[in-house]
């Protein structure tokens, strides 16, 4: 019993674990002041900041990394937070302000999503590939 129990328990871990194969693609957040897009590729991300008028603010990238307990590892990460940048931000600007990020990643409703912060309710949603033009 206790062998079926212990199985179990490892199955459901396992299972509800994100695949990096599952991370790879693009990411939005949509905030008031800023709308945040993340590219994520197999060692790199990409990550863009635009206005509320969709002019490009901020253009970055970095490597990532999976931590443990399903989570997301950025490294010289730009963390915004819907401030509303008034010019272009360089990377050698954002540089004294790049941070390493750790965010939990998992799945809802099978969409991925990346919590950047819950108390803001920063949350960045993977856009699902369109198939076709």
């Amino acid at each position: 019993m206790k062998k079926i129990s212990f199985l179990t328990i490892l199955f459901f871990l396992f299972s509800c674990s994100i695949k990096k194969t599952e991370i790879l693609g693009k990411y939005e957040y949509k905030g008031s002041e800023t709308i945040d897009s993340l590219i994520i590729e197999e060692n790199l991300y990409i990550h863009k900041i635009f206005n509320k008028q969709g002019k490009l603010m901020y253009q970055g990238k970095s490597s990532w990394e999976l931590g443990g307990k399903n989570r997301i590892i950025f490294l010289n990460f730009y963390d915004n937070e819907n401030y509303d940048l008034k010019e272009f931000l360089t990377e050698e600007q954002a540089e004294k302000f790049l941070t390493r990020l750790s965010c939990p990643i998992y799945k809802q409703n099978q969409q991925v999503i990346i919590e950047m912060n819950a108390d803001e309710n920063i949350f960045y949603k993977k856009i699902p590939a369109r198939v076709g033009r």
